[in-house]
């Protein structure tokens, strides 16, 4: 029973510091995405950002996928699961970090993203999601 709690209390704290939720900025969090997604990691991906939208009540999530190295048809459906999950929860979700070889698979394998809202670049997710939430962000006068 000890070594039984131990050993999940382990897993549990492995997936946390594998899927870490930033909060970015109030009602913005942004989950880096690093490596191989296979559908259990997937899954504790969903778990973790509908855990911690409830938690926060935030409105905007972004997946940054710049850390992962190659998409096919299993991990482009698991990019949309998390979204649409993320979706039902109030949570608008945006997939940054999309390169220009994940874009081309992506249509050549014919996978509909949709009305998900991806950009290259995390500073550009940042700047819509602050857009969509009507942040704006002033320097101040010297």
């Amino acid at each position: 029973m000890v070594n039984e709690n131990r050993k999940k209390t382990k897993e549990q704290l492995i997936s946390e510091i594998a899927t870490p939720v930033i909060i970015l900025w109030q009602d913005i969090l942004a989950i880096p995405i690093v490596g191989t997604v296979d559908s259990k990691r997937a899954q504790q991906i969903t778990e973790v950002i509908l855990n911690k939208i409830l938690v926060t009540q935030s409105k905007v999530i972004i997946l940054d996928i710049s850390g992962v190295p190659f998409v096919d048809t299993a991990v482009a459906n698991h990019l949309l699961k998390i979204s649409r999950a993320a979706k039902l929860m109030g949570c608008d979700c945006v997939i940054s970090g999309m390169s220009p070889a994940i874009a081309q698979t992506l249509v050549r394998l014919g996978i509909d993203v949709g009305d998900i809202i991806t950009t290259t670049s995390l500073k550009d997710a940042l700047v819509l999601s602050f857009n969509k939430l009507g942040y704006e962000i002033k320097a101040k006068k010297k």
